[in-house]
């Protein structure tokens, strides 16, 4: 009977998994597709120093938002643990708690902000003719901000409770309207105000469509002042201080080449070093898919196996299948966006920034390796063991020390370039080093590990290589629109050579049999729509 129970748990679990990865790749698709055209729009009507500053702005939201992600992390984790026991009342009273920190904190966060802008303003380097955008635009964007992370219980039920469909459907409504919105404000001449603006109604959509999705799929959910607790306060502040302790690194490790780069060379150089990281962090939604699905899952799996040896060996396979599939995915992307970033920047962009092209590699394959730690952080934060990210973000600060003085030794002064690719390298070293930490935790050996999950990591680059060569001297002689058809026919060529690669190279015989029945089923339910 127990072994009847532990399948039903791993089955239950690889179905919600397979639907949320699958879900969640298709919503971050589509977001990735809208923010491929915003840039290049916005640009054309504000200037690279206006368009660093709105970039400048979403640094000091992360830090001064960093007061709740702690909480958001627990939410999810202990509703899905809760949820898989049937401890409903548990997973009440820690929203409830939650919500009654969050909130107060949130307003107190503002407020400090509000009293703090005019030496916010100093070390930000704002220019007079962009005082007055600044400071609506920082207010707005993070009041915003902090609203929607005091609010965040009603999404983070639905996550925790495996219902991702409809946490990702409510957020694909929503940006699709924040899109329309940028495009309309901006072009009528809001500039980057019209970009806080559309801001502000996307997160109202997603707030109140997310509050009233949860009361009406999640037949136990109450929240109230009076479900307050002590051992909720004592959860959310052992397992959520950690894990806010590690997200304000990672943070702090996300955005520091631009939070130097303010003060060391300008709003500019923010712009600059934005612009050459927008299309390597966009490309991360994807796969990051992968890793959000990994943590609600690893903590389903050990409420209901409770520790047993099947149920590590199920986590296990867990990690080793994510980490394959997610690296793959991201592959897939940086493989073109790290051989190719001239073409590409040249026609997304329709004109040169000098040095965004070298900035758009480096970040590509740090972008990479770091999503490469996902598995390991999501499974291991599952399990209770949010400290475990640490070891990724103090070797990264310690290489930081290190390569970004190395950097303007080398370049002879301060440089968004040279500030870029240090901060790079610390990423690469880091994440290596977590990555063998993580794997020698959950005994994964390091011969699976390369052959399995990093190796086919590279192929990709080989693949684009000799197809990015010639396209890349033919986008340099002809205009931006004759330009974007032969980056679109290096995109296909690349998607089809690559799938035949992995198809014939790297998967195995059961992954391969796998993918081609989704495949055909996938293509089957087309033609029904189709022939309908």
């Amino acid at each position: 009977m127990e072994t009847v129970v532990q399948q039903t748990h791993e089955e239950s679990v690889r179905s919600a998994i397979s639907n949320n990865v699958l879900i969640s790749i298709i919503a971050r698709v589509g977001y990735l597709v809208t923010r491929f055209f915003v840039p290049p729009f916005v640009l054309g009507h504000v200037t690279l120093e206006a368009y660093g500053l709105w970039a400048t702005a979403f640094i000091l939201v992360s830090y001064v938002g960093v007061s709740a992600i702690g909480i958001s992390n627990v939410y999810i984790k202990y509703v899905a643990e809760y949820s898989a026991k049937k401890e409903f009342d548990r997973a009440n009273s820690l929203l409830s708690t939650g919500m009654l920190i969050t909130v107060p904190a949130s307003v107190a966060v503002f407020a400090g902000i509000w009293s703090a802008w005019p030496s916010l303003s100093v070390w930000l380097k704002v220019p007079p003719a962009l005082y007055g955008d600044a400071r609506e635009v920082i207010l707005m964007v993070v009041g915003i901000f902090l609203a929607s992370l005091a609010l965040t219980a009603f999404t983070d039920a639905l996550s925790g409770v495996q219902r991702i469909m409809a946490a990702q459907g409510i957020w694909v409504v929503a940006y699709l309207i924040e899109t329309a919105l940028i495009f309309i404000l901006v072009g009528t001449g809001r500039g980057i105000r019209g970009l806080a603006e559309a801001y502000l109604i996307r997160t109202i959509l997603e707030i109140s469509l997310s509050a009233v999705l949860a009361y009406r799929t999640i037949p136990w959910l109450r929240i109230s002042p009076v479900l307050f607790s002590r051992d909720a306060l004592r959860t959310l502040y052992t397992f959520g201080g950690v894990v806010q302790l590690t997200s304000l690194m990672a943070i702090a490790l996300n955005s520091v080449e631009r939070a130097l780069a303010v003060p060391l060379v300008g709003l500019q150089a923010a712009g600059l070093l934005d612009i050459g990281k927008k299309l390597p962090s966009m490309a991360a939604s994807i796969p990051s898919a992968f890793a959000n699905s990994l943590t609600p899952a690893a903590s389903y799996l050990q409420g209901g196996l409770e520790g047993t040896e099947q149920g590590r060996e199920a986590l296990n396979k867990l990690f080793l299948k994510g980490a394959r599939y997610m690296n793959l995915a991201a592959a897939y992307f940086y493989g073109l966006l790290g051989v190719a970033p001239v073409a590409l920047l040249g026609v997304w962009l329709g004109k040169h920034y000098e040095g965004a092209a070298l900035l758009a590699t480096v970040f590509a394959i740090s972008t990479q390796i770091h999503l490469m730690t996902g598995p390991g952080t999501s499974i291991l934060k599952g399990l209770g063991r949010p400290n475990a990210e640490f070891h990724y973000c103090l070797p990264n600060l310690l290489a930081l020390v290190a390569f970004i003085p190395l950097s303007k030794i080398l370049a002879g002064s301060w440089t968004a370039t040279g500030i870029g690719i240090a901060v790079a390298a610390s990423t690469i070293v880091s994440a290596a080093y977590f990555i063998w930490r993580s794997n020698r935790i959950l005994g994964i050996l390091p011969s699976d590990y390369l052959r399995r999950v990093a190796a086919p990591g590279v192929v990709p680059y080989l693949v684009c290589m000799p197809l990015a060569l010639p396209a890349t001297y033919a986008v340099a002689h002809v205009d931006r629109w004759t330009g974007a058809g032969i980056v679109v026919m290096l995109g296909a060529a690349y998607t089809l050579v690559l799938a035949a690669v992995v198809d014939r190279w790297i998967f195995d015989p059961g992954e391969r049999l796998w993918f081609r029945a989704v495949l055909q089923q996938r293509l089957a339910q087309v033609r029904g729509l189709l022939h309908f």
